[in-house]
This record gives structure tokens, C-alpha cells and sequence, in this order.
């Protein structure tokens, strides 16, 4: 992704104008992860800010009985890190997918949005979102079953024309949805079998939303 096409992405996620996005820009540095590479540990000491472009961020973190967790999980156009100022992290922060993201330093972000009434607006709103999807998730959790948690995590990710490209990692997938891939591959081999769902190497495709709506309980 090249210098113009991140301005635009920034501009986009903070509903900013293109100077504004270029100051940020300007301040980042473009960095990129393969599939399982680990970002942050649980217990270091965190001072940064990332912004996703592609991909997908896991925050995990080890439960009690000692099975991984899911804290959070944030896509395109998302952000996490220590902020407002640097803290210790409390999960591990690895990549699914190819991840890129733009980073900064938490002390550095502070300063633009001192500076700037457009940037801070703009996160306010990024940050709203990102509350209300850990709000929906919360409920999810509560009041779906396992496999309806699968099929809620998939409507939530699929595109305005039912598409999630490329396909999700069914790992990756049950987890976001606090349950084991035996379970996720279940649901969505389930799905495939009905005809809701159509899938490749390139994307899966919802046939009938309608369908997987009702199948979320």
C-alpha cells in the first residue's frame, strides 16, 4: 500500500479531511505480519498504537482452566495498542491473516490529538464502534449457543453483499466466537451442506442471509 492509498484509508477511518490524514500518515510507519506472528505479550510493557489496513488482530489471553481466550479481535480500520499513555498489556496480540497496520507511539498519537479537533472526533467515533461490537459480543456470549455464536460472527464480518474474502480461518473464527474449531467446522460444514453458504480459496459467499439470520439463537 503506497503513501496515497494510506492517506485515503486514514481520511476513510476517521472521516477526516486528506490533510488531517496526512499528518497522521506522516507520523506512522507501515508494518506488516504473517499469520500467528505474536505483536505484544501479556505482561510486557506496551507504548504503541496500532491502525489496522488488512487483516485481522486476536487479543488472547489464558483463561483459568487454561484454555486460550479471545478478549478482542479488530479488522480494517480498527485500533489497539497502550493508550492514551503506555501500560502493561494484558493479552497476547497476535496476527490472523496477513496483517498490515500502520503504528505509532502512544505519546506521539496523544500529541496529534491535541492538536487536531478532526483526528480526535475521528477516533471518538472508531473507538464508539469498537464498544458497541465488544457490547454485541458480551450478548452474544450470554444468550447464543455455541453454534449460534459462529453464525453471529459470520454475518458480523461478511461484506454488504454477504462476502468474506479471503475465507475466514475456521480457528480463528471459533475462537472470536468462544468455542472450539471442532464446533466452528461443524456449523459451517453444516451450512454448506443447507446451501446457505457457498465457499472457496478465494471467499465464502452467504447464499441466503435470510436463512443464517434465523439459524443465530
Amino acid at each position: 500500500m503506497d503513501s496515497d492509498e494510506r492517506i485515503a484509508a486514514l481520511a476513510s477511518f476517521f472521516a477526516c479531511s486528506t490533510d488531517e490524514a496526512e499528518k497522521l500518515n506522516a507520523a506512522m510507519s507501515l508494518v506488516s505480519y504473517r499469520h500467528k506472528d505474536v505483536l505484544a505479550h501479556q505482561g510486557d510493557m506496551g507504548a504503541k498504537i496500532w491502525i489496522v489496513l488488512s487483516g485481522h488482530a486476536q487479543l488472547q489471553i489464558i483463561g483459568i482452566d487454561g484454555q486460550v481466550k479471545l478478549l478482542a479481535a479488530h479488522g480494517p480500520g480498527e485500533l489497539f495498542g497502550a493508550f492514551p499513555h503506555e501500560k502493561v498489556i494484558i493479552a497476547d496480540v497476535m496476527a490472523q491473516d496477513h496483517l498490515s497496520a500502520l503504528e505509532i507511539s502512544s505519546a506521539r498519537m496523544s500529541e496529534l490529538l491535541q492538536d487536531s479537533r478532526e483526528l480526535g472526533h475521528g477516533l471518538s467515533k472508531i473507538l464508539g464502534r469498537q464498544f458497541n461490537v465488544v457490547l454485541d459480543r458480551m450478548a452474544a456470549r450470554i444468550t447464543l449457543t455455541a453454534i449460534g455464536r459462529v453464525y453471529f460472527e459470520l454475518l458480523r464480518i461478511a461484506d454488504a453483499q454477504g462476502r468474506v474474502a479471503p475465507p475466514p480461518v475456521i480457528a480463528a473464527l471459533a475462537l472470536t466466537a468462544q468455542t472450539t474449531r471442532e464446533t466452528g467446522s461443524r456449523a459451517i460444514s453444516a451450512l454448506e451442506r443447507r446451501g446457505i453458504i457457498r465457499r472457496d480459496d478465494t471467499a465464502l459467499e452467504i447464499l441466503s442471509r435470510h436463512m443464517l439470520e434465523d439459524l443465530v439463537v
